[in-house]
């Protein structure tokens, strides 16, 4: 049944997007050679790889076909991924100007509030020759450790509803456990239902016209929906302001507070401060831009016990040859206990861009080092890709 629906949805998509403005893009990153060695498995030491997966430490290979349409109040987006043989796709519809109503999974994510420290920092990079900042890890923190990152990937079937009641006001609220499939229990008991609902985001954003915006997000963790025992988080809550107002250069700011709670043995739980920071300057001088994220979380408790304080950097500054783009991402980050070593990550990411008209080259190195997880050490690899738009 649920093929069936899947596939009757797929059919109304694809005969809807026949007569509306069609966009899209089709990625494919491939790693030519790729090497690990590890502390605690010698035996690998000495491999090279030809091809494949690419090396540990968040390289992989990535090919990703997508196809967006609107035309009207209706408008919609069909992913496929080939590298995971994965599908997903949503459908939009905006009855009035002052209302958005949107259903189906967006693994690219809506309403999300980093926007330099997140997934725009590397951009489509990112999926072909950058560092996946985003397979964990200390970098974490400079990426949206301290950002609202929205409904994106591994929240499924979201119903989002955005009300715009002013010039530069947005609200938005979204029910990431609207399918059955999320309900944990499915559609049983009230207890069960309510839980879901309490994993609601809710996101209000304001554009301050010639200053910036700003962000204010909430998102529920399930501890709204505990009858007697409040043994789940609350929720946490996200605060930002994105600076455009100083010319040549933008400036994010942010803060995300986890509110407190306890566990079912009575211990602490939350209260975590994270903070970030991100400046973009897209012209430093002539044909050179640079970009910078930092993050930190700090305090905070998990089973009662004091969590690490972490602290990430990350540049990539660009210069464009005209024929071709040189960036030169890097990055390290920190892991600070109240007891212990402290823990260091790094990584040195150079890479190039081929543009020609739609279509643009891209090769380049990766080397990263980690001294946290099942496989300390170091990997490199050399990967390329290219991607189209149309």
């Amino acid at each position: 049944m649920k093929k069936l629906i899947a596939i009757s949805v797929m059919l109304v998509l694809l005969t809807g997007a026949a007569f509306a403005q069609i966009s899209g893009d089709l990625n494919l990153g491939v790693t030519l050679i790729h090497s690990q060695s590890y502390e605690n498995a010698p035996s690998t030491a000495t491999d090279i790889y030809i091809g494949g997966r690419g090396a540990d430490f968040g390289h992989e290979n990535g090919a990703k076909w997508s196809l967006t349409f609107g035309e009207g109040t209706g408008s919609g987006r069909i992913v496929y991924r080939l590298h995971d043989n994965t599908f997903w796709g949503w459908f939009q519809w905006t009855p009035i100007e002052q209302l958005r109503i949107r259903f189906g999974w967006d693994r690219d994510g809506i309403w999300g509030a980093a926007q330099i420290n997140g997934w725009g920092f590397t951009g489509v990079a990112k999926d072909l020759v950058a560092v996946r900042d985003y397979n964990g890890g200390l970098f974490m923190a400079a990426r949206d450790a301290a950002f609202y990152g929205g409904l994106g990937d591994g929240i499924a079937n979201v119903l989002a509803v955005s009300i715009l009641p002013m010039d530069g006001l947005q609200i938005n609220l979204g029910l990431p456990s609207i399918a059955a499939g999320n309900w944990g229990g499915g559609l049983g008991t009230k207890q069960e239902m309510s839980i879901a609902l309490s994993t609601f985001h809710l996101n209000v954003v304001y554009n301050i016209e010639d200053v910036g915006v700003t962000r204010l997000s909430f998102v529920g963790l399930g501890g709204l929906g505990k009858d007697k025992e409040k043994t789940a988080s609350v929720g946490r809550v996200f605060g930002s302001f994105y600076l455009t107002a100083i010319q040549g250069m933008a400036i994010d700011i942010g803060v995300r507070y986890d509110l407190p709670w306890q566990n079912a043995a009575n211990q602490d739980n939350g209260g975590q401060l994270a903070v970030g920071f991100g400046f973009n300057m897209p012209q430093v001088v002539e044909n050179l831009s640079f970009k910078l994220r930092a993050g930190a979380t700090l305090s905070g408790k998990t089973n009662g016990a004091d969590n690490a304080t972490t602290i990430s950097l990350g540049i990539l500054p660009m210069y464009n040859f005209g024929s071709f783009r040189f960036y030169f991402h890097a990055g390290l980050g920190m892991s600070m206990p109240n007891q212990g070593d402290t823990s260091m990550d790094w990584f040195v990411n150079p890479y190039i861009q081929i543009p020609a008209g739609g279509f643009n080259f891209w090769i380049g190195l990766q080397i990263e080092e980690k001294d946290t997880g099942a496989k300390d050490g170091i990997a490199w690899g050399i990967p390329i890709g290219f991607n189209v738009n149309y």
